[in-house]
């Protein structure tokens, strides 16, 4: 019996010049945008970017919540972002400076303005835009969390939004 050779195919043999994801991913995706990686140059890869990941952006494409509602939460992800940037999960061995220099590693400001932030919000709206913003989970399941009726969840949110807009001035 004679057996036929296979062909040897490369091992990393390059598909295509797009990295679009697998088809799966993009048929559950809701927002796929395209975007060049190379700044637009001619025969620049491009990829795809799904637009609706987080709550947030699933609420602002269906029009539950206003512009100014997505920019406060935007603002306040951002704030929280910069609060954990620079967190250990290991500890350091570095010598320690007690005069001040160094510092603990955490952005010491933007952690006491995010506390301060919280305060001001009140704890009725800090637990559902905290909820939603930061933690990712929709304003439904929180709403359930706390055995309320699943409609209160974004009405919570919406007023929550609106209150942190206020607070930061954003118009």
């Amino acid at each position: 019996m004679v057996r036929k050779k296979k062909k040897a195919k490369p091992l990393n043999a390059p598909k295509s010049r797009a990295d679009h994801g697998t088809p799966e991913a993009l048929r559950q995706a809701d927002g796929v945008q395209y975007e060049t990686v190379d700044g637009g140059r001619l025969g620049s890869v491009k990829r795809a970017y799904i637009s609706r990941q987080t709550p947030m952006d699933r609420y602002k494409a269906r029009g539950l919540v206003s512009q100014r509602q997505f920019d406060a939460a935007h603002a306040f992800y951002v704030l929280y972002d910069k609060t954990r940037q620079a967190g250990r999960v290991t500890s350091n061995y570095d010598r320690i400076i007690v005069d001040g220099g160094g510092g603990s590693g955490i952005n010491e400001y933007a952690f006491s303005d995010y506390i301060k932030l919280q305060q001001a919000l009140g704890m009725d709206h800090v637990s559902v835009v905290r909820a939603v913003v930061v933690e990712c989970e929709s304003a439904n399941s929180w709403a359930k969390r706390y055995r309320l009726p699943p409609r209160m969840g974004i009405e919570r949110l919406r007023d929550g939004l609106d209150k942190l807009a206020q607070i930061m001035g954003i118009s």
